[in-house]
């Protein structure tokens, strides 16, 4: 018997064709899509979620319309995670919070994107299921994500939500319905040395490269994953969609998980969501004038342009956020927003041994060319935490965001940036 994959469906074509693919490769493909909102909703209905096994959900394009209607309604009986599909967390600097894709588009996941999904499963003819998500997707992306906009910081969801609930949870649940391998539609890659040991790169589509969000991952989980889409391009995973009469092969980018209130960014959905107070405060220059107030630190972020409730005739950034006192501080000069050294925590690395240091290139968000630099153990005798030297100033490193190393296309490491200077 051929060996089992689960592929993560978002109803978007990147995770259509990696289905496709692995069919057409001769394996048992089965689909799951991920559903994080609460009370669940698939389009038909409330589902009968903690009552039904997960033999009984499998929803196969086989069966009458109306049966799988029906079906529809039900959700895996299981507490695991999450969303298949990345985006880039608030950006080079407009306005904070926004949780965009990489292609730019904000999207919430809806009954839509489960329905894309499950008839996308039904033209391959694949099992497919939908998985409730919600309770470990708030706790361990949504919660964590919150607490770092209440300090001030810039969190990426994105990455925590891959390390510790796609490629957790799901992972785990996948391997419990006896699948081999769990198979998403990002664009990276991995390969493997002489001796196994497993090897994150860069997808050859630099455009869609997602490496970035995956540099968490462990080696026992790039062991247990495929990224099929990683040796194409976007373009060509589109034609491929087209020639194999995909449904939904000219959609835009996939409409997965997503949790912001539309004219909300992610910041201000969050607090919402918690019931949080926003720490207002100061809006000050560099020489500490005050120029305004503003209502919430988690409205800004490092390098942000736009949003600034202060009247200049000159343009200003964000250049710091203090989360103690509440106060931002910014600057009319861009220059300054130019650092050439950052401390990073939090640090794995997917080498066999941690380094006490390292030449590589480093970078500071989705969007970043990675910049040449050296990476040092502190002194403190912690191997997860780093100062990182870079041969030239790089703009508006943030805390929060992921300092990921590289040695050209293959992914060393990845820490949390705390502070830069």
């Amino acid at each position: 018997m051929s060996l089992t994959i689960a592929v993560a469906m978002s109803g978007g074509v990147d995770s259509a064709v990696t289905a496709m693919l692995l069919k057409k490769e001769g394996y048992q493909v089965i689909g799951v899509t991920f559903n994080q909102q609460q009370p669940f909703c698939a389009g038909d209905g409330a589902g009968d979620s903690d009552a039904t096994p997960p033999a009984q959900t499998a929803l196969s394009g086989s069966r009458s319309r109306g049966e799988r209607e029906r079906e529809s309604e039900v959700e895996v009986a299981a507490s695991w995670s999450v969303e298949a599909g990345e985006r880039e967390n608030a950006g080079e600097n407009d306005k904070a919070g926004e949780w965009k894709d990489p292609a730019g588009s904000t999207s919430n996941i809806t009954s839509d994107s489960i329905s894309r999904a499950r008839s996308i499963a039904g033209y391959l003819g694949i099992p497919h299921y939908v998985l409730p998500v919600y309770r470990e997707f708030e706790e361990f992306v949504l919660k964590q994500a919150w607490v770092e906009y209440a300090r001030g910081r810039t969190p990426n969801p994105c990455a925590i939500c891959n390390e510790r609930i796609k490629f957790g949870y799901v992972l785990a649940w996948a391997r419990q319905m006896g699948a081999g391998k769990l198979a998403t539609g990002h664009y990276a890659r991995v390969t493997y040395e002489e001796d196994g040991f497993p090897v994150l790169r860069r997808g050859v589509d630099r455009r869609k490269d997602q490496s970035y969000f995956l540099a968490g991952l462990s080696s026992d989980q790039l062991k247990a994953v495929l990224f099929p889409l990683g040796n194409f391009t976007k373009d060509q995973v589109r034609l491929l969609a087209r020639k194999n009469g995909l449904p939904f092969a000219d959609t835009s980018e996939s409409q997965d998980a997503c949790l912001i209130q539309e004219g909300q960014s992610l910041a201000e959905t969050l607090r919402h969501r918690f019931g949080a107070d926003a720490k207002t405060g100061s809006v000050v220059d560099e020489n500490g004038t005050l120029l305004g107030r503003h209502s919430g630190i988690h409205q800004f972020t490092i390098g942000q342009r736009r949003g600034i409730p202060v009247d200049s005739p000159r343009r200003l950034w964000v250049k710091s956020i203090q989360g103690d006192t509440g106060t931002v501080v910014v600057t009319t000069s861009e220059d300054t927003l130019l650092c050439r050294r950052l401390i990073a925590s939090g640090c794995t690395w997917l080498l066999r041994e941690a380094p006490e240091s390292r030449r590589c290139e480093v970078q500071v968000r989705y969007k970043h060319q990675a910049a040449p630099a050296l990476v040092e153990r502190l002194p403190n005798g912690n191997y997860d935490e780093v100062i990182i030297t870079f041969d030239a100033p790089v703009r508006a490193p943030t805390p929060g965001q992921a300092a990921v190393f590289y040695d050209g296309e293959r992914v060393l490491g990845r820490g949390w940036i705390e502070e830069a200077w």
